[in-house]
């Protein structure tokens, strides 16, 4: 179960590094249709703000799993090994009720732009939806990333705050 959950985010942070170079193209094009060619668009800025979103929480699972969030790890280097293991448990934790809170009031506010159709308020006008669904996903990526990373931990197996890890 771990590995498929290392798996899934894996392919979804690997997904989320593919949108951001989409976003690159996407801004390169508006530049040129503006600045070259004098036909800006109504669509870049908005398409590049949704897809900025869904690569960011797409990728946070993954970011938990190979301990590339911002950390401040001088009082975690100084304790001894079961004292290590206990306040990394404790920070998981912490995560995942962070995350189960977020996934709670995130999934009403979609269900609620579903419901009443929300928009968002420029030309485009997309479907608020799309929008706050990617914080479901993310932070139930995360979620079960916390769970795999809870169990990794109580079976023993040592966390290296120092590796360099390739998607």
């Amino acid at each position: 179960m771990k590995t498929l959950i290392d798996q899934i985010n894996r392919y979804c942070a690997l997904f989320g590094a593919y949108l951001f170079f989409a976003i690159g193209l996407i801004i390169a094009y508006e530049v040129c249709a503006r600045y070259l060619f004098n036909m800006p668009t109504i669509w870049v800025e908005e398409i590049a703000r949704v897809l900025q979103l869904w690569g960011c929480y797409l990728s946070m699972g993954w970011i938990l799993k190979n301990r590339k969030m911002i950390r401040i790890t001088i009082l975690i280097e100084r304790l001894a090994p079961s004292a290590a293991k206990i306040a990394e448990l404790f920070s998981i934790t912490i995560i995942a009720v962070f995350s189960v809170i977020t996934i709670y009031y995130a999934s009403i506010i979609t269900l609620e732009s579903i419901a009443i159709d929300r928009h968002t308020s420029s030309m485009l006008g997309l479907p608020e939806w799309l929008f706050d669904a990617s914080i479901v996903l993310g932070f139930l990526l995360l979620l079960l990333q916390c769970i795999a990373e809870f169990m990794k931990i109580c079976q023993g197996q040592a966390i290296n705050f120092n590796a360099e890890h390739d998607i």
